[in-house]
């Protein structure tokens, strides 16, 4: 029986893509470095801010990843003020459903807590989430399942009872790591093949389509 359901953020819940690429090329401006595509940062995300970081800096200044993350990067990234960051459409209709059918919502991102926190405040506030939990000292960045598997702790619920929903590879190994179903959304930034090749086995078009899968697996 399916009692919760937890959700990666960048990609999946919000559509972050263009602050992150204009936080990153601030730092990289402020660093001297020369700025990266939406692409490149289409590619470059998924797997935690630090990784970030690393592939957008010139292989010749990868050695200062950790300061250049932590002291140039994610104060600016912490201060976005997200203009260009939105929800996809008709999510807010999927967690409304999925709430009345009794089920907990969580999020679980490899953004720094700092940061989940500032969309936690504005952006997600209205959804209700029982918990957000982003990157913290103490807990390996996804597919470690460490995070996941304490959220799941903390709402009271099995992995065999939760599934993970997500838009990357990072998300289907996550959900592998904890135990858990999971469900790959198409609508982030990794397309259906590259999905396939990390494992994924369901797949929704739409957050519609995404609450159907959802309240037929409890």
């Amino acid at each position: 029986m399916l009692k919760a359901v937890i959700f990666d953020l960048d990609g999946t819940v919000l559509d972050t893509l263009p602050d992150l690429n204009n936080c990153m090329n601030a730092a990289l401006k402020a660093y001297g470095c020369p700025a990266i595509t939406l692409a490149q940062t289409r590619s470059y995300v998924g797997n935690g801010g630090l990784l970030y970081a690393t592939r957008a800096l010139p292989s010749e200044k990868r050695a200062q990843a950790e300061y250049f993350y932590k002291e140039v990067y994610c104060p600016i990234h912490v201060g976005c003020k997200n203009e260009h960051t939105h929800p996809f459409p008709l999510e807010g209709d999927c967690f409304a459903a999925l709430k009345r059918a009794g089920l907990k919502l969580a999020v679980v991102t490899n953004k720094s807590q700092a940061a989940a926190d500032v969309l936690g405040a504005t952006l997600l506030k209205e959804y209700g989430f029982d918990t957000i939990f982003g990157n913290r000292p103490g807990f390996g960045v996804k597919p470690d399942p460490a995070s996941t598997l304490f959220v799941l702790k903390e709402l009271g619920v099995s992995p065999r009872e939760a599934v993970f929903v997500g838009d990357g590879e990072t998300d289907i190994q996550t959900a592998k790591n904890a135990g858990m179903r999971s469900v790959s959304v198409l609508w982030g930034y990794r397309s259906k093949e590259q999905l396939l090749a990390a494992g994924a086995e369901r797949f929704a078009e739409n957050f519609l389509q995404l609450k159907d899968i959802l309240l037929e697996m409890q």
